[in-house]
């Protein structure tokens, strides 16, 4: 059991560094999208890219952000963690996997989602005060639903564009807040799970 526990820890280990150049990689591709051959991020294009690649899809991608390599590292998140459990402990059980499935879908999932449309938001917010359209154009794929759901609810006048967007910005903090202490507490009720 020693050796397995061994094994497991070793392994973790590893997926942290993997898990390390892929984001080196993501962070690279935003300077230079297609590195040159022979160069740092071409090696490190090479090393995670096989790996990057099983999660690419265009159901991934909203406007021009791919969140596949978010995915990719949610994944090897769980594993590591569970690599890393079993190598400390010596044992795993169904509470654990789906508490870490749980965070990790949070983690690397939901928060980020709601992150990146509470930033659009702000965006939003600042182009209508200040009038800036590029701006404003620029914040819509995330914050349109929601801002039209806000403008819906608006029976009998037309708010004015700040208002609707100040409103949207407010319920998406609190739905933040909110859903962070739901996945809390359904990671804790996973991991009380005896088996």
């Amino acid at each position: 059991m020693q050796i397995l526990m061994s094994i497991a820890l070793f392994l973790s280990r590893l997926l942290e560094i993997y898990s390390f150049l892929i984001w080196i990689r993501i962070i690279l591709s935003w300077v230079n999208r297609y590195p040159r051959t022979g160069s740092f991020s071409y090696y490190i294009a090479r090393i995670v890219d096989p790996y990057l690649g099983l999660f690419r899809s265009s159901r991934a991608r909203i406007g021009m952000l791919d969140f596949s390599p978010i995915i990719a590292i949610g994944v090897l998140a769980v594993v590591q963690t569970l690599l890393a459990v079993f190598g400390v402990y010596g044992y795993l059980t169904l509470g654990i996997i789906l508490s870490q499935i749980v965070i990790a879908f949070w983690s690397y999932g939901i928060s980020i989602f709601l992150f990146f449309t509470i930033i659009m938001l702000i965006m939003r917010l600042i182009a209508s005060l200040s009038r800036n359209p590029g701006m404003y154009a620029a914040s819509g794929q995330f914050s349109d639903p929601i801002t039209e759901m806000v403008r819906k609810s608006f029976t009998k006048s037309i708010p004015k564009e700040s208002t609707v967007v100040l409103i949207s910005l407010a319920i998406n903090i609190a739905l933040y807040f909110v859903l962070k202490r739901l996945f809390i507490i359904l990671a804790t009720l996973a991991m009380n799970i005896p088996f």
